[in-house]
């Protein structure tokens, strides 16, 4: 019933496009021109043809376009056709392709302009088929008792308007509207809607809403400019705790100086125990024996032995106090690495 029904209003538009294919057999019946596709399809006797104004070629090739796209052996591209016929009839003015435009939009779900098509055919083409005619009666009653009114506004103007309703089941059904500058007015089915406003430079905004038949609606939408990104600071390194190689090597050389400090104060003292044990009560041999030169060097050896008593206690408390500062101070911030410059030839070789 769908497709006798766009074909109607196909045929019944392309006498107005083409001529009556009857009034041309009758001037030249042994050579009949060859039925278009759109004559081709089941119609019902059209009434007494009215005189139409000049079709351009133009217009002809968009409305035979919108036919072949509704006859699409894949499948009905409507949304296409419908682009198709509403250029033809800019071109053309023939109101009798309002009817083609009302069969799409009803189909697209743009009930709104479903209505104002084929109110307008019905009044503006007086020779419509009688059940032609009923059966868009019919569809008019229907679109009006569900139509929903929507009043939509974008701020900045310019913006393109997406439709999307959520059926409970099947496919989703969207419709694009715009660019929209002022107030956008449209009919749509009852469901719940998404609308999406979009505009280059800007950030998209949303409105859902749940449509009931015979309600009205409006919703204005702000397109607000992205964030700016911020300008990134300078790059701070992770800050660097103290070393702690310093203070265990001075701790290890203090301890090195006191090891070093027991060895020769060892050695000092069995030179002067050999000393006592060769020189009893002061009285050394005569001969075999030098007590000048031992004494010299024990004292020598007791003489280097303070001092690296007093150097390694100094230097190993001075390592442990350095080690205990480094464990409790805080790390410390890394200066910033200084930016690379790059550009045209901002590196010396490249210029060379």
């Amino acid at each position: 019933m769908k497709k006798i029904r766009w074909a109607l209003a196909a045929v019944t538009a392309s006498i107005v496009l083409f001529g009556s294919p009857l009034a041309s057999a009758q001037e030249s019946p042994a050579s009949a021109p060859e039925p278009t596709p759109d004559q081709a399809a089941p119609t019902a006797p059209a009434g007494p043809i009215t005189a139409a104004p000049a079709i351009s070629e133009q217009a002809k090739r968009h409305f035979n376009a919108g036919v072949a796209l509704l006859q699409d052996l894949e499948g009905e591209k409507v949304e296409e056709a419908y682009r198709q016929f509403r250029t033809a009839y800019d071109l053309s003015g023939s109101p009798k392709i309002l009817g083609n435009m009302g069969f799409c939009a009803m189909r697209l779900e743009r009930d709104g302009e479903a209505i104002d098509a084929y109110s307008r055919y019905l009044r503006e083409v007086p020779d419509v088929d009688p059940e032609e005619r009923a059966q868009i009666v019919r569809d008019l009653q229907t679109l009006s008792v569900g139509l929903v009114r929507i009043t939509l506004e974008v701020s900045p103007p310019g913006a393109m308007v997406l439709d999307e309703r959520v059926p409970v089941r099947g496919a989703r059904v969207t419709n694009a509207y715009g660019p929209v500058n002022g107030k956008l007015e449209i009919g749509v089915r009852p469901g719940h809607h998404v609308f999406t406003a979009k505009l280059a430079g800007r950030e998209d905004a949303q409105w859902e809403v749940e449509a009931y038949a015979g309600t009205k609606d409006q919703h204005t939408f702000t397109l607000k400019e992205p964030p700016r990104a911020s300008q990134p600071g300078p790059l701070v390194a992770p800050p660097e705790r103290p070393s702690a190689v310093g203070p265990i090597i001075v701790t290890a050389a203090g301890g090195a100086m006191l090891v070093a400090a027991g060895i020769t104060g060892i050695v000092a003292l069995n030179k002067t125990s050999d000393i006592s044990n060769r020189c009893p009560g002061n009285e050394c041999p005569r001969t075999g024996f030098d007590l000048e030169g031992e004494r010299s060097s024990a004292r020598t050896f007791v003489g280097v032995t303070d001092l690296l008593l007093v150097l390694g206690t100094v230097t190993a408390l001075g390592g442990l106090y350095w080690a205990y500062r480094v464990s409790t101070s805080s790390p410390e911030p890394k200066p910033a690495p200084a930016p690379v410059k790059t550009g045209f030839l901002s590196d010396w070789r490249l210029a060379l």
